[in-house]
């Protein structure tokens, strides 16, 4: 079946929901993404895996020569080298992928249908930055002009290639967050309808009577209703609007054994009849780990960071106590009361664009002092109350933050150290991508 999986990746990033919908089968095709680096990373990487031995070891040479690299120490360039060279086999992913760069409100429609030629399209996926919708910041929901508009490209291309499914991916905090819905209300016909985007971002006056979008009679009015989760009724309505039933719900990667807490709304969409479930979940958290039985329910407890990323107490730093070691994030003030640190035997918080290059192993912990200069609001003082503290620690290395990620620790990433951290941070655990992309198959295949 796997020549009919053909998949459209939008916002590819360095290419998560890809990893893992191909491993479920799906055929990537086409690949659209604004950043260089994260273009670059995923065409290498077509090329990396399918080498081996000496031809892997002169790849790897001629990317380190590349200008991002060159401020690399010795040890992070040891470590670059190392995690690509010492592997004995690699899935040969990407290969009928073309990479469109560029931005999606400059590539046409035209373009797309172009490369697809006369495949069919099974699938489009892709998570638009998802900023205007987060819980964070300025909470600027759709109303956001710079990317607030992006989910409507993902929609213009789903209309205009008309997959059988669709995977959007996105924060949780559209669920719940308030947005402005604007409602269009019909005398005639006697029914309420949100009004289509592109409306919405035109509109000028709430006050009118207009003409109805539906039977089209001068007897509509419009109504503004401030919603919790109006986001996200705005998106599906979209998607219904061109023929998709959708399905939603958030999803968290450590449930399917991801080794990070890291929760998304997924949508789920198709054209077709056929009734999606989605995947069970097969870990979940437990409070004694002690028991190696598995529960009634047969969950595993959840993967942990000790379990995936430091299964020996040694490293760089030698010999190291895991009860003391932590996750540490550098150089971050946290106004609310929010942990900096966290103990390896959990799986690690959610790995986000910004955070991931701030991220560090503190083999020591992180003494109090330093505590008291990064939650400074909650622990009753000022942050220039305390000078700066000494605390024993590295940044995580591109193979530990991919492993959080459930990347394979050998893919290759292009661009600077912060660069490198953005395009994981940014990423869908492919694991999780899996699990969806398997469900997604299982629906197809239901004749019922």
């Amino acid at each position: 079946m796997k020549n009919n999986l053909n998949l459209i990746s939008l916002f590819t990033g360095a290419g998560g929901l890809d990893l893992g919908l191909e491993e479920a089968g799906f055929n990537t095709i086409i690949a659209n993404e604004i950043e260089p680096p994260a273009c670059e990373t995923i065409r290498r990487n077509k090329v990396f895996c399918k080498l081996h031995g000496d031809e892997a070891d002169n790849f790897i040479s001629e990317s380190l020569k590349q200008r991002c690299f060159n401020r690399l120490g010795a040890e992070d360039t040891a470590n670059f080298f190392s995690r690509m060279r010492d592997v004995t086999s690699k899935k040969e992913y990407l290969q009928e992928c073309e990479v469109i760069e560029g931005d999606i409100r400059d590539v046409t429609s035209d373009q797309i249908v172009s490369v697809v030629g006369e495949r069919e399209v099974f699938c489009v996926a892709g998570g638009p930055p998802c900023q205007p919708f987060s819980k964070a910041g300025k909470q600027k929901s759709l109303d956001c002009t710079k990317n607030g508009d992006l989910f409507f490209e993902f929609v213009r291309i789903v209309r205009d290639t008309k997959p059988k499914w669709f995977i959007f991916e996105n924060v949780k905090g559209i669920t719940f967050t308030k947005t402005d819905v604007i409602y269009q209300s019909c005398s005639h016909c006697d029914k309420k309808y949100i009004a289509p985007f592109d409306v919405r971002q035109n509109f000028s006056s709430y006050e009118d009577v207009d003409e109805c979008l539906v039977c089209k009679r001068n007897t509509a009015k419009w109504e503004v209703v401030n919603e919790a989760g109006g986001s996200l009724k705005i998106i599906l309505s979209e998607f219904e609007k061109i023929g998709y039933k959708c399905f939603t719900k958030v999803l968290n990667a450590a449930d399917f054994g991801a080794p990070q807490i890291r929760e998304r709304l997924i949508i789920v969409g198709t054209i077709t009849n056929k009734e999606f479930e989605w995947p069970e979940t097969t870990h979940k958290k437990v409070t004694n780990k002690s028991d190696n039985h598995l529960p009634e329910d047969g969950k595993r407890p959840w993967v942990t960071m000790s379990d995936i990323v430091w299964p020996e107490t040694h490293n760089v730093y030698g010999n190291f106590d895991k009860n003391l070691a932590k996750l540490w994030v550098k150089n971050v003030v946290r106004p609310h009361d929010e942990p900096v640190t966290w103990n390896l035997d959990r799986p690690s918080p959610t790995i986000g664009a910004h955070q991931g290059a701030k991220l560090a192993f503190a083999p020591e912990g992180v003494p109090e002092k330093q505590l008291y200069r990064q939650q400074w609001a909650t622990k009753g003082r000022k942050q220039g109350d305390t000078p700066p503290v000494f605390v024993e620690h590295r940044y995580l290395t591109d193979e530990e933050l991919l492993k959080l990620q459930t990347f394979p620790s050998w893919w290759y990433l292009h661009g600077t150290r912060m660069q490198r951290a953005f395009q994981i941070g940014n990423a869908v655990p492919p694991l999780l991508a899996k699990k969806i992309g398997e469900a997604i198959i299982k629906a197809e295949n239901n004749d019922s």
